[in-house]
């Protein structure tokens, strides 16, 4: 029996995916920006991953604000008490500073001291998108996000199949490479969109404890190696066999 329905993800091309990636991990660092500077301003940078709206979200800023990130189309608002804002930026043709604009006139709104915002980062940014001469194209990279999407919910559900109880309300997300994860026993039971080492998505065990969640994996089960028939089956038992070979 299934512990969970796995959300049919679809054909993608591997190079339009890492550019599709490139976009999400860009939209994702001004909430990690906002995180930093309000939430967790002398501690490591983390971001949330909420079942609820299957959305990246910053923690708690202040007087139950937050900002969360769609992954599917890279649109992001404000959520007050849980309950998003009527006023959402849709990135398409906007640049990351004009997403800027908006952010400052957004907590300007809300009372928020934007004196305290800071676009520093903790890891390096360089490559991801920047400045006033480029723009986000979610659109041309609908089919790709979709996959992404797809994917990370997928992931959320297996982890919190894999180790029930062990994630309290909400999976970590790390701005700096979009890994999904949680720990579990010792160890840490995550997914990554890809990244330098491995290019294309995958799921994976890590030893617990590294700095900026940034360990390298114990064990890798590439989404390519999976067929969805048994998804949903092949990836909680490797999740929850540490990465260990189990029998299907």
């Amino acid at each position: 029996m299934r512990p969970f329905e796995w959300r049919p993800v679809g054909e993608y091309d591997p190079k339009r995916l890492a550019e599709a990636r490139n976009q999400l991990l860009s939209a994702t660092q001004w909430l990690a920006r906002v995180e930093r500077s309000y939430a967790a301003p002398n501690g490591e940078v983390s971001l949330r991953w909420l079942d609820e709206r299957n959305v990246i979200s910053t923690h708690d800023l202040g007087s139950e604000l937050g900002l969360e990130l769609s992954v599917d189309d890279l649109k992001m608002q404000f959520t007050e008490a849980g309950a998003p804002s009527d006023h959402e930026i849709d990135v398409e043709e906007r640049s990351p500073a004009h997403v800027e604009a908006w952010l400052l006139i957004e907590l300007l709104h809300r009372g928020v001291d934007r004196e305290r915002f800071s676009k520093d980062l903790p890891y390096d940014s360089v490559g991801l998108l920047n400045g006033d001469g480029v723009e986000f194209s979610p659109a041309e990279y609908e089919r790709e996000l979709r996959a992404l999407d797809a994917l990370m919910r997928n992931a959320a559900q297996a982890i919190r199949a894999a180790a029930p109880g062990e994630q309290g309300d909400a999976l970590r997300v790390s701005p700096r490479d979009l890994r999904v994860q949680a720990a579990a026993d010792g160890r840490v039971l995550g997914f990554s969109p890809g990244d330098d080492m491995i290019p294309e998505p995958f799921f994976f065990v890590a030893a617990a404890g590294e700095p900026n969640g940034a360990a390298s994996p114990l064990a890798v089960l590439r989404a390519s190696e999976i067929q969805e028939s048994d998804a949903a089956d092949r990836v909680t038992a490797f999740l929850r066999s540490g990465g260990q070979p189990t029998t299907h």
